[in-house]
């Protein structure tokens, strides 16, 4: 009953894949297991050099933003300069990076790591906003939850 099940929704060649598989899976797990691992390393790196990034925006912005109080965003983000070289030699220990969703990996070198971890224009806003650092003559307010907010705009509902 099982193969007829297969055979329907796989084919004859998705049949032979399940049999392959069922038949020689200690040889593929350990394999599968080892590039998990391989994937959880690479991922840990790239977070601890984007923590680091991260610190260093925020530990720039304040003496920034203490030497000339009257600053705007602009100017602020052209002041930040970040030093990826030394933050990559100083806090990664693997050789490749990789996202948390992504099932390959990149070599850990400067512009791959910075390409990933700014690729957003508002990245810099969105770490000092998160970190309590408002100076863009906006109040401070509470954000809305994206998820109902995206599910609002599909269904066409107004706002609660």
């Amino acid at each position: 009953m099982t193969n007829i099940w297969l055979e329907v929704f796989l084919g004859k060649i998705g049949k032979y894949i399940i049999s392959f598989l069922s038949r020689s899976y200690q040889f593929i797990i350990p394999f599968v297991i080892a590039y998990g691992i391989f994937l959880a390393l690479s991922s840990y790196n790239l977070k601890r050099i984007e923590k680091k990034a991260n610190l260093e925006i925020l530990n720039q912005a304040r003496v920034i933003i203490e030497k000339v109080p009257d600053i705007n965003y602009v100017d602020l983000v052209d002041r930040i300069k970040i030093p990826w070289k030394k933050i990559i030699k100083t806090y990664s220990f693997f050789p490749y990076i990789s996202q948390e969703s992504d099932l390959w990996v990149t070599r850990t070198n400067l512009i791959d790591v910075r390409d990933i971890i700014m690729h957003n224009d508002k990245k810099i806003r969105l770490v000092l906003e998160r970190n309590g650092i408002n100076i863009f003559g906006e109040k401070p307010t509470i954000r809305k939850n994206l998820y109902t907010e995206y599910i609002h705009r599909i269904t066409r509902r107004k706002g609660e």
